[in-house]
């Protein structure tokens, strides 16, 4: 094949057997959703550059697949689904709240191609508008939680999560003055690795003994104990309230580490990922709290926090973990032709498929043999057969594979066999 039309590197080819895999694992996270009483959205994916430049930051921006657009427009293929959300949140007033809404789109971010991460991927979001308090960031963490319980993974991951507005209260009680700065430093902590990263720490404040809470892990109880007359109490309330409601929730495990901090451009508050319990991966999901962007579309300040799952990861570690789901889409009937009988073979195969079965219908012409070799392959579970004798006396003759059984059926009893 000519190299200038093989497949780029960072997109995929999803083939059938792929597809059926992909789409059972969209189904039970839809099912979760709903159960939660998310509705599904749809999104454009091809946006204004504009839009992420003035909500995303500088290292978005640098990963789109931007140009011009024939009417001279920058555009990009849209690389993270917040913006386009906030924004249909703030074009459409006086929507009752919550607003609990979670899509499923494919997102396209220019990065260089690794294990867990493409250049082309589907990401599950979900976010919830218009609360303030921590019962949204509670069942926003809690719905996460509860999809990778229904895909498996409950014990192979852990929930990390932390509070933008503590760390941030901590580096202020230690007179950091760049906070930006060492949030960006912090959340390459673990990338850069521990040499690299207080050489660059040191930089910022010779503080030093902050990297005893830079680095605090555990339960609510621990962080209060260390951070007690250090801050405010009301952030460590905030997060003494959620570890309560997400024990009520029980769906997963869960872990309060100060670390993690996530984007630098817009979250505001709590902030979570997880990550599996090997730790050789990428982060499964991520999300927090961030309050100030529907704000950037005009009008009132409304509070949001939400999360996003790209499959990628997720492949990964449910491969792993042999966890991937193998869908066998095997076909119910097979409809073999005899003769010039094509046209009563397709209205038997209407009233079949009309009652929500799956039909394959011979289209090659072959002798009766080779289309019960076909049927054979493709898994089919019954063979219906329409000759002349059928056609001429309004008749099917059924065979079961499986048990060799071969009876002859009036069309009026169709409907009452395919039942049965």
């Amino acid at each position: 094949m000519d190299e200038g039309l093989k497949r780029l590197r960072g997109f995929r080819e999803i083939y059938p057997e792929e597809m059926s895999s992909r789409l059972k694992i969209f189904n039970i996270m839809r099912d979760v959703s709903r159960r939660f009483n998310f509705k599904e959205i749809d999104t454009p994916s091809l946006e204004p550059l504009e839009l992420y430049k003035l909500k995303s930051g500088e290292e978005i921006v640098s990963q789109t697949f931007s140009f011009k657009d024939k009417g001279g427009r920058d555009v990009t293929l849209v690389p993270e689904i917040t913006p386009t959300v906030a924004r249909m949140v703030a074009q459409k007033k006086n929507m009752p709240k919550p607003i609990k809404w979670y899509s499923i789109p494919k997102l396209w971010r220019y990065e260089e191609p690794q294990s867990g991460r493409l250049r082309e991927f589907y990401q599950y979001n979900a976010d919830i508008f218009g609360i303030w308090t921590i019962e949204a960031d509670a069942e926003v963490i809690a719905l996460a939680q509860a999809i990778l319980y229904h895909l498996g993974l409950g014990d192979k991951y852990i929930m990390r999560i932390s509070d933008r507005t503590l760390i941030e209260s901590i580096l202020r009680r230690f007179d950091v003055k760049d906070v930006d700065m060492a949030l960006r430093l912090i959340d390459r902590m673990e990338k850069i690795g521990e040499e690299i990263f207080i050489e660059e720490f040191g930089k910022i404040t010779k503080e030093m003994d902050i990297m005893d809470f830079i680095r605090l892990k555990g339960d609510a109880s621990t962080i209060s104990k260390k951070l007690g007359g250090l801050i405010d109490d009301k952030y460590l309330k905030n997060i003494e309230n959620l570890e309560n409601y997400l024990k009520s929730y029980n769906y997963g495990n869960f872990i309060f580490d100060l670390s993690i901090v996530r984007g630098i451009a817009y979250y505001t508050g709590i902030v979570f990922e997880a990550h599996d319990v090997k730790g050789e991966l990428r982060a499964i999901l991520g999300g927090g709290r961030y309050d100030n962007v529907v704000s950037l579309f005009g009008g009132e300040k409304i509070p949001a926090v939400g999360f996003g799952m790209g499959d990628a990861v997720l492949e990964i570690i449910m491969k792993r973990e042999n966890l991937w789901p193998s869908v066998d889409e095997k076909v119910d009937y097979f409809i073999a032709i005899q003769g010039d009988n094509r046209p009563f073979a397709i209205k038997i195969s209407k009233i079949i498929r009309e009652m929500g079965k799956v039909v394959e219908i011979d289209m090659g012409g072959k002798s009766l043999s080779n289309q019960l070799k076909t049927a054979d392959r493709l898994g089919a579970k019954n063979v219906i057969i329409v000759g002349d004798e059928e056609k001429k006396y309004n008749i099917i003759t059924l065979k079961n594979l499986e048990t060799g059984e071969q009876v002859r059926v009036p069309i009026e009893k169709i409907n009452e066999i395919v039942t049965k």
